[in-house]
């Protein structure tokens, strides 16, 4: 994740000093903008990513935890299982 953000601040520098020799103030603040605007929307997705992850982890054990319940209710009755 921190090569992401590195790679991010290395092509904003340099989009930003090849196009500041040909371009106004007013072209380059835009720029910046939409550079902002690309980190900020690269930060959410990390954040969502985190969200999912998360969530996952905690399905897993749910899953883990029924497992194991119907492993016992069926040692307890006798039913056979296969895993």
């Amino acid at each position: 994740m921190p090569n992401r953000r590195r790679t991010l601040a290395v092509i904003a520098l340099i989009a930003a000093t090849a196009v500041s020799g040909c371009t106004g103030p007013q072209a380059l603040a835009g720029l910046q903008e939409q550079l902002n605007q690309a980190a900020d929307a690269v930060n959410d997705i990390n954040i969502n990513m985190s969200v999912m992850q998360s969530t996952i982890d905690s399905l897993r054990v749910v899953v883990a935890n029924q497992d194991t319940t119907i492993a016992r209710i069926a040692n307890a009755t006798g039913v056979p299982i296969s895993r």
